[in-house]
């Protein structure tokens, strides 16, 4: 394999509960931040919950899983679990200091804080696996 200058990108797939409550929101919508920035690739968790073969394929050939709970009830890491996919990395929204409140939007403030601590959870030798062109 020849040296063209560049870093092989990583395969690390973001997995995030979409619950209705506020830290549900805030784990996918940080979801999808992350993915536009470059620091992975939202991947469909209702697809694996389903146990649709593709979708737990690929799961268990990612690199790395990174998976994001909204509440202890860990729906997501769950979903995971039971299709016996592994992951090492799980952040979940009410540990970092986010209150669970139903029928309330997230704070901004809330979610720039959950950022930066999921930010310093990953690798630093890899700040962004999925440079945007």
């Amino acid at each position: 394999m020849s040296d063209t200058g560049r870093t092989p990108k990583s395969n690390r797939l973001i997995m995030a509960c979409a619950g209705s409550a506020n830290t549900g929101q805030i784990t996918y919508q940080l979801a999808l931040v992350l993915t536009r920035e470059g620091q992975g690739n939202l991947f469909c968790l209702a697809g694996i919950g389903a146990h649709i073969p593709g979708f737990v394929s690929s799961a268990q050939k990612a690199d790395e899983i990174l998976v994001l709970d909204g509440c202890p009830m860990s729906c997501a890491a769950k979903n995971l679990e039971q299709a016996e996919i592994p992951f090492k990395r799980h952040i979940i929204m009410t540990e970092l200091g986010v209150k669970k409140e139903h029928g309330r939007s997230p704070d901004p403030e809330q979610m720039a804080k959950v950022k930066e601590a999921i930010l310093k959870a990953l690798p630093a030798d890899r700040p962004s696996l999925f440079p945007m062109a």
